[in-house]
């Protein structure tokens, strides 16, 4: 009988096929995200999985007298460190020669976080507006791996102490699995990062596994009564597991990547997957398709498979500068399969199961010490910058280091917790700046001139994130965690009472604003979930677009009622790949070095730009008093908008200048001002 056959059996060829559809599906999302756009979903199926076969192993022991906490961690150990000791071990070494030392340094914090498998809180305090590109993470991958180790750590203590306390083991699980569920659906909607990293709100994933190895072992006589009541068991079986195909089929297609965040849509994997599993490995689709030797293969390095799927891309990503096209793509696949393949036959299987398992143990825990050890040391000593490529690249990369001082007196003296960003060259500035992160590079370059002609220049605002817009809230991934209203509204507000500012100068990056997208692949995965709504309306009630008119209409009416005079500038040129890539002496690159090798073509960027500066030549029409300057007149010609220049770097990443690039647009344009 099926289920009998399951209760009996830990290991089974049709999960390892399951294991191959979910890392096939992570790769594809990942090198081919148009072709399967919600490949991510392999993820949630890796948890299923998980929590299905650990309780399913514990169990079976626990019943046999059998279980050893100890002897549970070696043996995780023995499956879990040889792959990851050679993917950090290699990570490392590339980084030596591949990285510059601020991106080495932040892969060495990440090896060491690693170690101890705790990424995902590591990424999760990273994140924000000014974090790298995900794709520019090596380990990013790995905070599913801490999530799974967090709960190998608790789930075997949990169960042996309800077997020793004579608890009810399934109804504890069942209400930590709702508080998890409920949790989950709680901060989706307001914290969707912390969502996305937490072990609370993903727990419950991995328990729903664990349910059904519960319910299987426990009610395996009942669910075959209910088989042969609706029709035969082989019958439901087949029809369980095509509905769960089905269910993961419709995910892995039809979701998107705006829906990284784990809610109420994760219940379709974890259901299909929990459907597969349940119908046994001898329905005829798990019999036939998913135990099928190609599959259980992929399935059976699966692990090494994921472990390296994800540095390739991400190391082809740093050193290019974008997303490597589908060529490339193809063979960094390829090459994931090789050493995948590699690191299962020659590196995972002898250690994993070697009959030397205590003295191996130790050599493994020693080498994974080390290598955080390493990752640590890196992390601490800043990447070492002494390195013989980084001495010769350190005049050039000075341009990625902005800083601007802060300013003490005019408004700068009274500012309070997450307060608008303020600069100012005097007491009693006349022209102020104001607007969003954009507004802090443009400010760094016109301080210098106006102070030049005897004036007194003023930054309020350029907060990250919040546009020069009036009674506009920034609704970013479900809330507004950017306070626009008070970095942005009442700056402006303030501007306006204030007599002795006589100047207003307006910048932000506006199509990300009104599109909620980043511009290249080096930001495909950014912006989408912003939305733009008015103080006094709900979410949605109007497109970005519209709420972004209206807002700048009533902010340049405000200012030109109060009498002052202003300036809007069009924003400079969005570059679409990361400007380290256009590093003459970067360690190793992909880019070509000829004239337009760092610079974006003017048809792109006036594609990109052309509904939004459409929209804002109509208002600026209509209020003939606003002087415009348009910033990227200093860095295109007919052809192409240039990043860099004569070896000089004009901007910090994809989209803010440097401090170089900021003097070279502003000495440009300075007679339009």
């Amino acid at each position: 009988m099926v289920i009998k056959n399951m209760k009996t059996s830990v290991y089974r060829l049709d999960i390892d096929g399951l294991r191959a559809i979910a890392v096939l599906a992570v790769i594809a999302f990942h090198y081919f995200p148009s072709l399967m756009p919600g490949g991510f979903i392999g993820v949630d199926i890796f948890f299923v999985i998980s929590g299905f076969l650990i309780t399913t192993l514990v169990i079976k022991e626990q019943e046999a007298s059998t279980f050893n906490y100890r002897e549970f961690f070696v043996r995780r150990g023995r499956r879990l460190f040889p792959s990851l000791i050679l993917v950090l071990s290699s990570c490392q070494v590339f980084g030596w020669f591949g990285l510059l030392s601020d991106e080495y340094q932040a892969l060495g914090k990440h090896i060491a976080a690693s170690t101890i498998f705790i990424p995902n809180f590591i990424f999760w305090s990273e994140s924000g507006y000014f974090d790298d590109a995900t794709t520019a993470k090596p380990l990013l991958h790995l905070w599913s791996l801490g999530v799974e180790a967090q709960f190998y750590l608790l789930w075997p203590a949990m169960i042996w102490l309800s077997l020793r306390c004579k608890l009810n083991l399934q109804k504890a699980t069942g209400a930590m699995l709702l508080a998890s569920l409920l949790l989950n659906l709680l901060m989706a909607e307001t914290t969707q990062t912390a969502t996305f990293f937490s072990p609370l709100s993903r727990l419950w994933e991995l328990l729903s596994g664990c349910m059904l190895a519960f319910l299987i072992k426990s009610k395996a006589n009942e669910f075959e009564a209910l088989k042969i009541k609706l029709a035969s068991p082989m019958a439901v079986d087949n029809g369980l597991a095509l509905l769960g195909l089905m269910l993961l089929a419709y995910g892995m297609f039809f979701f998107n990547q705006d829906m990284h965040s784990p809610g109420t849509w994760v219940l379709i994997p974890v259901i299909g997957t929990i459907l597969i599993i349940l119908s046994g490995e001898k329905s005829w689709l798990n019999q036939t398709l998913l135990s099928n030797r190609f599959l259980v293969g992929i399935g059976l390095i699966s692990f090494p498979l994921y472990l390296w799927h994800w540095p390739l891309l991400s190391f082809a990503f740093i050193i290019e500068g974008t997303k490597p096209n589908e060529y490339t793509s193809v063979v960094l696949v390829m090459v994931a399969f090789v050493l995948a393949g590699l690191t299962y036959y020659f590196i995972e299987r002898p250690i994993r199961f070697g009959r030397t398992a205590k003295s191996t143990t130790r050599w493994l825990i020693a080498t994974m010490m080390i290598t955080g050890s390493l990752g640590l040391t890196t992390y601490v000593l800043d990447g070492f910058p002494g390195r013989v490529s980084d001495k010769e690249v350190k005049a050039q990369l000075a341009d990625l280091n902005f800083d601007l001082p802060e300013s003490a007196g005019w408004y700068c003296d009274d500012l309070k917790y997450d307060s608008p960003r303020c600069h100012s060259t005097g007491v009693n500035p006349s022209v102020v700046v104001i607007g969003d992160s954009h507004a802090l590079m443009i400010y760094a370059a016109l301080r210098e001139r106006f102070n030049a002609k005897g004036q007194d220049i003023g930054l309020y605002g350029g907060s990250d994130g919040c546009p020069p817009l009036l009674n506009v809230i920034i609704q970013d991934q479900g809330g507004d965690p950017r306070n626009c209203l008070k970095k942005g509204t009442e700056a402006i507000e303030r501007i306006i009472a204030d007599p002795a500012l006589h100047e207003v100068i307006l910048t932000s990056r506006g199509p990300m604003y009104t599109t909620a997208k980043g511009f290249g692949d080096v930001e495909s995965d950014q912006f989408g979930t912003w939305v733009l709504h008015s103080r006094g309306e709900k979410p949605g009630e109007k497109n970005n677009e519209a709420v972004f008119a209206i807002g700048l209409s009533q902010t340049l009416d405000a200012l030109l009622a109060a009498g002052k005079k202003v300036t809007y500038l069009h924003d400079v040129p969005e570059l679409g790949f990361d400007i380290r890539s256009c590093s003459t002496f970067r360690p190793l690159s992909m880019r070509s070095k000829g004239p337009d090798s760092c610079a974006v073509s003017r048809n792109d960027f006036e594609s990109r730009n052309k509904d939004f500066k459409r929209l804002v030549d109509n208002i600026l029409a209509q209020r003939p008093g606003v002087k415009v300057v348009d910033l990227s007149e200093a860095l295109c010609d007919k052809d192409w908008c240039y990043g860099s220049k004569n070896g000089a770097l004009f901007y910090i990443d994809d989209d803010h200048l440097s401090q170089t690039g900021s003097a070279y647009v502003v000495r440009k344009l300075w007679d339009r001002f």
